[in-house]
């Protein structure tokens, strides 16, 4: 277990409640559901031992992936994209940089000569196109090398975050970094006196109500993502 700590934990039907990815989806895009069709790559709790589960970049990526589907770029350009960035960077489509027209992968970049460049990154060409910027990066931290760290799930509240480092990457609240699904739990025991659930957890008040309405709307099916 210690090999697996810090990089996040989902199952595809804990992913599906934080991104709005379904979880069959999820199995046929990584863990190979499909006997016809290869992963578009494979998970990163896989080569640890872990099946069937999701890390916190897995999680981001697989956002990522139905962000552009979204925008109509079709499976096999992002698979494409994929395979040929596999080998200059992990995780590749949680980039600061990309954006779409609807039918392609595009990174943009600025150039020596301060000129913008737009490459097609299924077909490594130079493209001159109007582009949509997907929310692939809304609400992402990233550290010094480019690499996503935290996550708000829910643009109404940037106290609440999903951070790999705790509690193996579900959602917690802020400052106290506690589980919001645990703090809503203890909510339901005490027969929602919340004041009871910050004094037991020696939270604030706030970050049970914080918490308690995070979840709720999350149960709900209220698209936070």
């Amino acid at each position: 277990m210690t090999a697996l700590a810090g990089i996040g934990l989902y199952s595809p039907k804990q992913a599906e409640r934080l991104i709005g990815v379904d979880a069959a989806k999820i199995r046929r895009w990584l863990l190979g559901d499909d006997t016809h069709t290869a992963p578009l790559w494979h998970p990163e709790p896989e080569a640890l031992g872990a099946e069937d589960t999701l890390s916190f970049k897995d999680l981001l990526e697989v956002r990522a992936v139905e962000q552009f589907r979204k925008h109509g770029v079709p499976l096999q350009t992002i698979r494409t994209a994929l395979a040929n960035l596999s080998e200059i960077r992990d995780y590749p489509l949680i980039h600061r940089q990309l954006v779409t027209d609807g039918r392609a992968v595009i990174l943009k970049a600025l150039k020596d000569d301060g000129e913008t460049a737009m490459t097609d990154l299924a077909k490594f060409q130079d493209v001159m196109t109007e582009v949509i910027a997907p929310f692939i990066k809304d609400r992402i931290t990233f550290d010094a090398s480019d690499n996503p760290v935290r996550w708000e799930p829910d643009p109404d509240d940037p106290n609440i975050v999903v951070d790999p480092k705790f509690a193996f990457g579900k959602p917690i609240v802020l400052p106290s970094h506690m589980s919001t699904i645990a703090i809503f739990k203890a909510f339901k025991a005490e027969d929602g006196d919340a004041e009871a659930v910050a004094r037991n957890f020696d939270i604030t008040l706030d970050e049970v109500n914080r918490a308690v309405n995070f979840e709720k709307r999350i149960t709900a099916g209220a698209l936070l993502h």
